[in-house]
């Protein structure tokens, strides 16, 4: 049963997108020069904008702007470097947050985003020693334990990954994000119905994004629900997508019928 929801699982996992729709990105200045600083509270602010509107290319464009011109500048470190991670860039964020260590050694939020760099560029046992490190101080830090499970699971380590993933619950309660990874992690050990629940919480939330349904509608399809499986798809994905979907869901049971 493991082998097959892993490899089910491996196949179906809908990976986060680096670029949804927002402003159009443009190549980034490698310096602000001095004159240009009176724009910095507007530029400062695009920046910001962007970040929330999921173009985090041009979000980095003027955080590594900045970051370059005062390498010593911990928040454009931390914010250049979130915003390469989640534009798919991690080993940017890496090379960047490796200098603004050198200006401010041992900082618990730098090491702590260098760790999740680390984990988004898959060299995971640094990214542990990162995440670890950071957590001696920052213990309040739910996404430091989510970070912690996720690489604990790809470490092989499913029943420490769960602990973590219970204890970023237990200061974020009903977090999407950590209840749809502590399902896969629980799933991986063959407790499907748990891990159904789980996601079917994490799913009713408002925060809750199709990677939720969608593994919600894996999980179920694994169970033999197939109907309920497809209507998920259905609701997330183009017909065509879905209609794949489904045809491996309806595989999926036939394989598993005696």
């Amino acid at each position: 049963m493991r082998r097959s929801v892993h490899w089910a699982c491996a196949v179906m996992l809908l990976q986060g997108c680096a670029g949804l729709p927002g402003m159009q990105s443009k190549n980034p200045p490698t310096t602000i020069k001095q004159e240009d600083f009176s724009l910095a509270p507007y530029l400062k602010e695009v920046a910001l904008q962007s970040s929330v509107n999921h173009d985090y290319a041009a979000a980095a464009s003027f955080w590594g702007a900045v970051f370059e011109s005062d390498p010593s500048n911990r928040e454009a470190a931390l914010k250049f470097a979130s915003n390469l991670r989640y534009a798919g860039q991690p080993q940017g964020a890496i090379s960047a947050l490796n200098k603004a260590l050198v200006a401010h050694p041992g900082d618990p939020q730098l090491l702590a985003e260098r760790g999740k760099a680390y984990a988004g560029a898959s060299d995971f046992a640094p990214a542990l020693a990162d995440i670890d490190e950071a957590l001696k101080t920052s213990t309040k830090d739910w996404t430091l334990y989510s970070a912690r499970g996720v690489t604990l699971d790809r470490l092989a380590r499913p029943a420490d990954a769960e602990a973590a993933y219970k204890q970023a619950l237990a200061l974020s309660p009903g977090n999407p994000k950590v209840l749809n990874n502590m399902a896969l992690n629980i799933a991986l050990s063959g407790r499907l119905d748990e891990a159904i629940a789980l996601l079917r919480t994490a799913a009713q939330h408002p925060q809750a994004n199709i990677q939720v349904r969608q593994n919600l509608s894996l999980l179920l399809a694994m169970k033999g629900n197939v109907d309920e499986a497809g209507r998920l798809a259905r609701a997330d994905l183009s017909a065509a997508m879905s209609e794949n979907n489904i045809a491996f869901f309806r595989s999926l049971k036939a394989a598993a019928a005696p």
